[in-house]
């Protein structure tokens, strides 16, 4: 019979996490809601669990057999992330509901797996892999000794997802957590990354264009407020390198670049001063939709290319996020600031903006864009 625990109903949440460990390490198969839908999982260092799964799972699971891991650090111990997108994915995505497909490892812990694991997990060299999202999940994730494979369970009979109360009818299941309808109510995004390429193999919650800018090199530039100088720096720099990619700014993300602004002092939502939207437009640009943004955080860790345009600016970014430093500078190569123009006439300026743009050309061609 398959143990149905109700999480509204337990006591302690903590309880029902150590039940479904302890079921876990001891070769049980657990159904389980991540923040997508409900899946199956069993201990990848149990050949039989696993071979339980796949029965259970049956031959029309519309994702691949997926190692659950704890987050992004995890990932090149399994995969060769050498494609710098998926890296970034991984960066980004996790943990969430979006599942990489990567090159498997020669040199990562795939290879320790028991051989009918591998065959089950890795049949044709690529490994799935996801770092969900879901408290709970997480914490069973924490507390097990080894690694996780989780697998979609069969359709229920009306071609929908299972849910708790299907999978307690399936044989073969030890127990079932039910914790009521999922936060997103589908299922992952499944992205295959290749060595020059990446692809959406199955859709799911997370859209194309929200990955394709996931993956894309994220250049941010900071100043204090974001409505003067970091405004312009972006605006500017997609001009240029819209230009030498010969595509529209609108295709930059296409092309792999996401170019973004904000600044350490920002108020959310504000427009950027007139004299920059002025300047910007003359130059063939934009900041007509502009919105300040505050440069928190998670923005700047996901940055590959992090642009100060003072050195007060950058002090504050690696006081924040000290492990940033490999990816941040000044815009100016020599070490010197680049004047906040805020209330100053027009002429001022254009005096900025041919300041920024002359150390944008020098950037671009550094970075070798």
């Amino acid at each position: 019979m398959t143990e149905r625990i109700d999480l509204s109903r337990a006591d302690d949440p903590r309880d029902v996490v150590h039940r479904v460990v302890a079921c876990l390490a001891q070769g049980g198969v657990v159904g389980l809601a991540t923040e997508t839908t409900y899946g199956l999982l069993a201990g990848a260092l149990s050949p039989p669990a696993v071979d339980r799964l796949r029965l259970l799972a049956g031959p029309a699971s519309s994702e691949p057999p997926t190692l659950f891991l704890r987050g992004a650090s995890e990932v090149d111990d399994w995969a060769d992330v050498s494609p710098e997108a998926g890296r970034r994915l991984a960066r980004r995505a996790w943990p969430g509901p979006v599942t990489l497909v990567l090159p498997t490892s020669e040199r990562g812990l795939a290879g320790r797996l028991p051989a009918e694991v591998r065959s089950f997990l890795m049949p044709d060299g690529s490994i799935a892999l996801r770092s969900p999202s879901n408290r709970m999940v997480r914490e069973v994730l924490r507390l097990l000794p080894g690694p996780t494979i989780q697998v979609d369970p069969p359709a229920g009979p009306d071609g929908a997802a299972m849910g708790a109360e299907d999978l307690a009818g399936l044989d073969g299941l030890d127990m079932v957590v039910d914790v009521g309808p999922t936060e997103f109510g589908g299922p992952s995004t499944v992205v295959e990354v290749g060595a020059d390429r990446w692809s959406v193999v199955r859709p799911g919650v997370v859209p194309e264009d929200v990955l394709a800018r996931m993956a894309g090199t994220i250049l941010l530039f900071v100043c204090t407020g974001n409505t003067c100088r970091s405004p312009m720096a972006e605006a500017l720099c997609k001009v240029l390198l819209a230009r030498r990619l010969g595509c529209e700014i609108g295709g930059l993300v296409d092309r792999g670049f996401v170019v973004l602004s904000a600044g350490v002092s920002a108020m959310d939502g504000m427009p950027a001063a007139t004299h920059a939207a002025e300047v910007v437009r003359s130059k063939g640009g934009s900041l007509d939709e502009h919105q300040s943004r505050r440069a928190a955080a998670d923005l700047v860790r996901h940055a590959d290319h992090i642009i100060a345009m003072t050195l007060d600016h950058l002090d504050v970014l690696l006081d924040q996020v000290p492990d940033a430093a490999p990816r941040a500078r000044l815009l100016d190569a020599s070490g010197d600031d680049i004047a906040d123009p805020v209330g100053s006439d027009l002429a001022t300026y254009h005096r900025t903006a041919r300041q920024i743009e002359t150390h944008l050309g020098h950037l671009l061609d550094e970075l070798g864009f």
